[in-house]
């Protein structure tokens, strides 16, 4: 076996802890700050809230106030999908301890849902009203 060949493997066990620990070690060393009433906040594996109302033209900010790190987007049941007409929120936003999102300006009145793709159940449903 060749040198090149035997220095090459470890690398790979390297890379693995290195990305956990860079989602691992900020979270551990920051504490979380407190939600506004206003905002969503998240527990371990869960929104602070079930659902929640805001009225056409609003924004929504999403708090990450746990240690766990979150990935969020429209969709349900850790299932990220393409939004719904009228859900501003596209794509997934990866969220450590004490990020903030704040999504587009709700201008669609509905009930939209929103998800976590890394805890199973993590959902939120946004209701818009005039």
């Amino acid at each position: 076996m060749s040198a090149k060949k035997i220095l090459s493997a470890p690398r790979i066990f390297l890379i693995i802890p290195g990305l956990l620990a860079g989602f691992l070690i900020p979270n551990l060393l920051s504490a979380p700050k407190p939600v506004p009433s206003a905002d969503v906040g998240m527990i371990t594996r869960d929104f602070s809230k079930d659902a929640v109302t805001v009225h056409r033209g609003d924004t929504l900010t999403l708090i990450n106030d746990s240690n766990a790190v979150h990935v969020i987007g429209p969709g349900k049941d850790t299932r990220v999908v393409t939004p719904q007409r009228g859900n501003p929120m596209t794509g997934f936003h990866l969220m450590q301890t004490n990020s903030t999102y704040t999504t587009g300006r709700w201008m669609t009145v509905g009930t939209f849902e929103l998800t976590c793709t890394v805890h199973p159940g993590m959902n939120l449903k946004v209701v818009v009203v005039p």
